[in-house]
């Protein structure tokens, strides 16, 4: 009897599951603009990854922008992440939970010496996300080694 009632429990778990995925992905795009400026006065190597994709180095000069589209997975969309490592640290560059998703604008990102910011058009500001800078990843990324020229 605990068998039947475990298999009925399953199938209702992965029946809300599934139902509520598909209410989920149908409020995101299907793609997403994300555009990461540098906003110190050093050079920024940049380079952005997921586990699908990856973009190749840029090195940006002061006020320069690196700008990517993001294809959001139909099914699970909680597994679209991109990573992005520098030489002063990484950050992850796009989550579907990122308030930005849903919203018309690009899913907008500043860099400096020390903080990553995430633009907030809700709040009408730049909010503080986590910088990571003794990240290293597997083989896809880790953190580059760029250069100054200050």
């Amino acid at each position: 009897m605990t068998t039947v009632a475990f298999t009925i429990c399953m199938a209702l778990f992965l029946m809300f599951n599934i139902f509520s995925n598909i209410e989920a992905t149908s409020r995101l795009p299907n793609e997403k603009l994300v555009v990461v400026k540098n906003n110190h006065t050093n050079y920024l190597t940049i380079r952005c990854f997921s586990f699908d994709d990856s973009f190749p180095l840029n090195h940006l000069k002061s006020n320069q922008e690196f700008s990517f589209k993001v294809n959001i997975r139909r099914v699970f969309p909680t597994a679209t992440m991109f990573n992005c490592s520098t030489n002063m640290g990484t950050f992850v560059a796009f989550r579907s939970d990122y308030q930005c998703v849903t919203d018309q604008e690009p899913c907008q990102w500043m860099f400096d010496e020390n903080f990553t910011y995430l633009y907030s058009s809700k709040d009408k500001e730049w909010v503080l996300h986590e910088y990571n800078p003794n990240y290293e990843s597997l083989k896809r990324g880790g953190v580059m080694k760029g250069y100054y020229v200050n």
